[in-house]
């Protein structure tokens, strides 16, 4: 079952008139790459859900949004600021391809949303008048797409041998229900095909892990199996030792090796004993002792270990087929939580240690050539600020709130340009956010950023760490543009 150009075609059929000059009042997020756009039209609300998923990229109406949803992801909250309140004019299919484009009418203008269904990451397009890409989900998502942000769109080429069609048999027979029954019958179906291909694909990679470790764990048991082969007859070192021990006057150093009585055998025939030419006598002695020593202390521990692991294989054993049987998400995800106690929880790459954590204040270097210094926290912000910082150099800082201090470190007989300037104040604004990522360029955070030079900064008695006071100083309106910080950031 697929959603291709003939169902995307029949959907909108059913649906366009009804939603021309509807109103958007919110956009929610329905996780897995899904959103629902809550659009009001003769008086009641309609809910149209756009997919972007892998081999399940779709557009429909439904009856109703899931009020389970996750919270609001990057790309959901770029769509609601831009969109909220916006009105639909025309919702349509782009040729015969998968693609279609919902144009609305905003206060600010026009903007047009694409929404390409094929290929192996589905993608969408949020176009401003000009059709240049304001955002959008490979940029948030941080995938790879034939587009860049601020770039005109343009419509790839329609597929070779497209030819109009007609309503696809499984649309047909059985018949769907309700105001929109095609409508209502895709997203029945395609919801429920999704949660089965979401199940196939979890069951594949519960299955794969547990079939990692289970392979994992044969292997430390046969090296422990082997350890323990060389443990026989570890008594055998405590006897050769006490044979060099009676013969300690024999021995000296530079010996390979002694022949001696063994009074240990039945027939007491001679052994040789291996020495370390190295050692003196009492080493060579020592070391058998030692060995003897290390033997019995590893052998139970080896086998304890060993029986550890046995019966973590075991129980793995028995889960695996389980995984297989399991009949929906809510029973794989039980099994999946019964896994972990025997795959363990895996060492997040999360935060360094403390004596491993990078020192001293981010650089960067500005378009001009004038270096741009910013605070980590809030002990190196009074460092920064108070003491490395020159009396002639650029103070910047947001507005009002907490954040990271940024100093422009200024050339004797030279101006600071104005491009130095909004560079500096960009990083003083996006390293005072709390949520740092791709997104906040999309949704255009913005915010005053205050700028003084250096000698006009000083600390309040008694003032918490990181804070300052201006006695004069000058305020940017600054809103966050990613090319500008790309640049920053190439030039560190």
């Amino acid at each position: 079952m697929t959603f291709g150009a003939a169902e995307l075609s029949v959907v909108l059929d059913e649906c366009g008139e009804a939603l021309a000059g509807a109103r958007l009042k919110n956009v929610y997020d329905e996780g897995e790459r899904g959103w629902i756009f809550r659009l009001y039209a003769g008086g009641e609300n309609r809910f149209l859900y756009l997919g972007a998923q892998p081999g399940f990229a779709r557009l429909h109406l439904q009856p109703a949004r899931n009020f389970r949803a996750p919270a609001p992801g990057d790309f959901c909250r770029a769509l609601r600021s831009r969109l909220e309140g916006a009105v639909l004019d025309e919702l349509r299919q782009v040729g015969r391809d998968r693609i279609a484009e919902l144009v609305f009418d905003t206060a600010a203008g026009g903007l047009f949303l694409v929404q390409e269904m094929f290929g192996a990451r589905p993608d969408v397009f949020l176009l401003d008048e000009e059709r240049r890409i304001v955002c959008m989900l490979s940029d948030v998502s941080g995938a790879v797409s034939r587009h860049d942000r601020g770039e005109v769109y343009e419509f790839p080429p329609e597929p070779p041998g497209a030819v109009a069609a007609g309503i696809p048999g499984w649309l047909v027979d059985p018949p769907g229900e309700g105001e929109f029954p095609l409508n209502f019958l895709v997203a029945e179906k395609l919801t429920a095909a999704q949660a089965g291909g979401m199940l196939l694909e979890k069951k594949k990679k519960l299955s794969g892990a547990l079939g990692r470790e289970r392979k994992r764990l044969r292997k430390i048991l046969g090296k422990l199996e082997a350890e323990l082969a060389a443990l026989v007859g570890f008594e055998r070192h405590k006897e050769l030792g006490e044979l060099l021990k009676g013969s300690y006057a024999s021995l000296r150093r530079g010996l390979e090796e002694v022949e001696l009585v063994d009074y240990f055998s039945v027939g007491q025939e001679p052994v040789r004993i291996e020495l370390d030419p190295r050692l003196g006598p009492e080493e060579n002695i020592e070391r058998y002792f030692k060995r003897y020593r290390k033997a019995r202390r590893a052998g139970p521990a080896i086998e304890s270990r060993q029986g550890e692991l046995q019966a973590k294989l075991e129980a793995l054993e028995l889960l695996a087929p389980r995984v297989e049987e399991a009949a929906d998400e809510e029973i794989l995800d039980k099994l999946s939580e019964e896994a972990m106690q025997y795959l363990g929880a895996k060492r997040r790459p999360g935060r360094r240690r403390r004596e491993d954590a990078p020192s001293g204040p981010r650089r960067f270097v500005s378009s001009e050539g004038f270096t741009i210094l910013v605070g980590r926290n809030a002990r190196e912000n009074d460092q920064l600020s108070l003491r490395l910082a020159r009396g002639n150099d650029i103070f910047l800082h947001v507005s009002g709130r907490p954040g990271a201090h940024v100093i422009i470190r200024t050339v004797p007989g030279k101006t600071v340009p104005r491009d130095t300037l909004l560079e500096a104040a960009q990083l003083a604004l996006y390293y005072s956010l709390t949520r740092r990522s791709s997104a906040v360029f999309v949704e255009g955070a913005s915010a005053d950023v205050d700028y003084a030079p250096a000698k006009l900064v000083s600390k309040p008695r008694g003032a918490p760490a990181g804070l300052v006071m201006l006695s004069s100083h000058k305020t940017l309106r600054i809103r966050l543009d990613r090319e500008i910080f790309d640049r920053l950031g190439g030039s560190r």
